[in-house]
């Protein structure tokens, strides 16, 4: 049996689509990193946290993460690591790198002006098309990572992830925590630039 799809159907499929898409796209974690080209991490084994309590919060800072995420977050950074065959140390001195993180949050906002027909009547020279704006404030929250060399204690990586925050991600904190740390160290030790 041969389908086809009206125009109405089509247009409801293509908005379908897109709807998911923008959805989609709302809720991506996105990950990037950035690295000393002159750095050799070719020899990196052992790594170790560069304090205690590795969270890295610059003074005065308003940053509240629950211990739960605080130990959620170490050990999703250690479980990257130790796929990547690093072993952890607690030996910092004679760890060939040392890993810190650093978490934050703002607020955002995005507006889209389009122009919008006025129906009223004709005037010399055309219509007149005003514009509508759509606002939208949201929070933005941040995972980054830093890694510093071991030998010179100077920082030779920094990766960062993004994503939009919602009230429901703490019932799934554990999850996004996992899928934002892989993707930071995703490109981590980067591949030797010559």
């Amino acid at each position: 049996m041969k389908r086809s799809l009206s125009g109405s159907n089509v247009g409801l499929a293509i908005c379908m689509f897109l709807l998911s898409l923008a959805g989609a796209c709302a809720t991506t974690i996105r990950a990037r990193s950035d690295f000393d080209r002159s750095h050799d991490f070719s020899g990196y084994r052992t790594f170790a946290w560069i304090d205690d309590d590795p969270m890295v919060a610059p003074s005065g800072s308003d940053v509240r993460v629950s211990p739960l995420n605080r130990r959620r977050i170490v050990e999703a950074i250690e479980k990257e690591l130790r796929a990547k065959g690093f072993e952890l140390t607690h030996d910092r001195a004679a760890a060939d790198f040392v890993v810190a993180y650093t978490v934050g949050a703002r607020d955002r906002i995005d507006a889209d002006s389009y122009p919008v027909p006025y129906r009223g009547r004709w005037r010399w020279g055309g219509p007149y098309f005003g514009s509508d704006v759509d606002v939208d404030t949201y929070t933005e929250g941040t995972l980054a990572i830093d890694i510093f060399d071991g030998k010179s204690r100077q920082p030779v990586w920094h990766g960062w992830a993004t994503r939009r925050v919602r009230e429901s991600d703490a019932e799934q904190a554990a999850a996004l925590i996992e899928e934002a740390v892989r993707r930071i160290l995703a490109d981590f030790p980067p591949q030797s630039v010559s």
